[in-house]
């Protein structure tokens, strides 16, 4: 049950019982409004999977700690958790007022009177969980300033993209440290990418230059829409997916709740910091560059040359190609949701998810999955049809983000609490 602010206004006059839908996804789904409305402006990649995970870390904490308290007073005790560690992030932006909201809506609803003596107790152990997952998390690197110098501009190499900034996003992202003692997240990185003179990578960048163009006639309208679609934050839409598949099923099982979104989240800002680790290391050009490159540079010494070829999607990302974060993602949340959630089995009942897409007035664009494999796929080439990644930067992407969500899961019952 997903309930906006206005909703749980309502129903606060009128219910004093528990919240009646999965307070934890309400989070989710708060955390991830906060993050992508316009005061804040969206955070970059790997960031946003930090941000969620860290959110997710305080909520789990404030569950196993409350866990044999009523369900009032854990949904009261995660909702602290949250608005604490939300804000943590966030500090000194103007979303205080809208996250103090989110608070302020859902507390009457809960039900349990915040001025008593169990309401106070809750809210302490909500604010003593994002206080000690904060702590962890101060020094864990996102922080610190790494510079970046360009290569040479010779075929293969990363260049600034048109439209791009300056600098790549976040080049200390590789660096952060992991949830869930995963370890040295260099040990995942993807195999190197097919040689640029290579025909694998000249069919690959003409498949890119025909199928990602801003006005391609080889790409179908459904491909057009796949890659409208997946625009979205990664992070935002398989969060969404996973409280599609799980609905209201733990809306009374907090803990559990808590440790499932937790395991996501953690899978998705893992899997971030390891493409993070493949995209530096190999630093390889977006089509963008190698279309633009004026000079034949192919296997079969055919020119692909064309100054005046512009992607679908627009502005190209600001950080090197390989691998493809979006399917990296993408291939961290199915398989958390395959493993995790649906006892390994692929095929989930069907879901539809919609997506508003702003980008030249495409306006809302809905899909019904009933496989996690066939959304992580579609995720993929999405990429490719808007015109910012070969194929296999998608491929080897996806499985990338199994190999650390599947760690990830291996070591989370031991490791959760090493945040």
């Amino acid at each position: 049950m997903k309930l906006s602010l206005l909703t749980l206004a309502t129903a606060a006059t009128v219910v004093n019982a528990a919240y009646p839908g999965d307070i934890v996804y309400y989070w989710v789904d708060q955390s991830a409004t906060f993050v992508n409305g316009s005061i804040i402006g969206g955070l970059q990649s790997p960031p946003s999977g930090w941000y969620q995970a860290v959110v997710q870390a305080a909520i789990y904490q404030a569950a196993v700690k409350s866990r044999h308290e009523s369900l009032e007073f854990q949904q009261l005790a995660v909702s602290h958790a949250a608005h604490n560690s939300i804000l943590w992030v966030f500090h000194g932006s103007r979303l205080y007022n809208a996250v103090d909201a989110a608070l302020r809506a859902v507390i009457p609803v809960i039900g349990l009177d915040p001025n008593s003596n169990k309401g106070k107790e809750a809210a302490k152990t909500g604010q003593i969980a994002a206080a000690k997952v904060t702590q962890a998390r101060s020094d864990d690197k996102i922080t610190n300033f790494v510079d970046f110098a360009y290569g040479p501009e010779e075929p293969g190499v990363y260049q600034q993209s048109p439209g791009s900034n300056p600098f790549p996003d976040t080049p200390q992202a590789r660096f952060i440290n992991p949830f869930a003692g995963i370890g040295d997240i260099s040990r995942f990185r993807a195999p190197p990418p097919p040689k640029t003179n290579s025909k694998e990578f000249e069919a690959q960048t003409l498949y890119v230059k025909e199928q990602g163009a801003l006005n391609s006639t080889a790409r179908t309208s459904y491909d057009t829409d796949t890659a409208y679609f997946w625009r979205e934050s990664s992070i935002t839409v398989w969060n969404r997916l996973a409280g599609a598949v799980i609905g209201d099923k733990l809306a009374t099982k907090v803990t559990d709740s808590a440790k499932f979104y937790a395991q996501l989240n953690y899978a998705l800002a893992n899997a971030g910091i390891a493409a993070w680790d493949s995209k530096f290391a190999y630093q390889l050009w977006r089509p963008i560059t190698a279309i633009h490159h004026p000079k034949p540079w192919t296997a079969s010494g055919r020119s692909l040359f064309d100054a005046s070829w512009t992607p679908l999607l627009r502005p190209t990302p600001s950080h090197p190609d390989y691998v493809s974060t979006h399917s990296t993602f993408g291939g961290a949340a199915a398989a958390v949701l395959t493993t995790a959630w649906n006892g390994g089995a692929d095929q989930i009942p069907a879901v539809v998810l919609s997506s508003n897409v702003t980008l030249d007035g495409r306006g809302v664009i809905t899909r019904t999955f009933t496989s996690l494999r066939e959304a992580r796929e579609e995720n993929s080439r999405s990429r490719a049809f808007g015109g910012f990644h070969y194929t296999f930067a998608g491929v080897e992407g996806i499985a990338l983000g199994e190999r650390v969500a599947l760690e990830t899961l291996r070591k989370f019952d031991a490791h959760w609490d090493r945040f």
